[in-house]
């Protein structure tokens, strides 16, 4: 009996460590997925965000730019910069009307097939 008792021990211990490796290689794996989530919606978020940074440097320099050119046809700088607010005033009342088209589908898709898509295809 006390023979079968220790060999009962040992296969317990053994049973218990296989448990602990099993919850432990599973806790990894949630890891590495939670992981791979996060850099697939941190990747597109930063590249965005650098993205419409240059934008903004580049529309800056490029309204001055057309504000000037505007300005010297007309003979009139001040009447130059009004013309390009004046555009850049119909661009926002534009983008407000198309405001749902423009961004509320796109990122609802995008957020959609992040949470959804079952295919993690991590390109860099």
């Amino acid at each position: 009996m006390p023979n079968e008792n220790r060999s009962i021990r040992k296969e317990l211990s053994k049973l218990l460590e296989d448990v602990r490796e099993y919850l432990n290689a599973n806790i990894d794996l949630m890891k590495l997925n939670t992981s791979e989530w996060i850099i697939e919606f941190l990747y597109p978020l930063l590249s965005s965000i650098v993205m419409l940074v240059l934008l903004a440097i580049l529309f800056i320099f490029l309204s001055f730019a057309g504000a000037y050119y505007i300005g010297d046809k007309l003979c009139s700088i001040p009447l130059g910069f009004l013309s390009m607010g004046l555009m850049y005033f119909l661009l926002i009342i534009g983008f407000y009307l198309f405001r749902k088209t423009l961004i509320l589908k796109p990122l609802a898709k995008f957020i959609l097939e992040m949470f959804f898509n079952n295919k993690h295809n991590l390109k860099f």
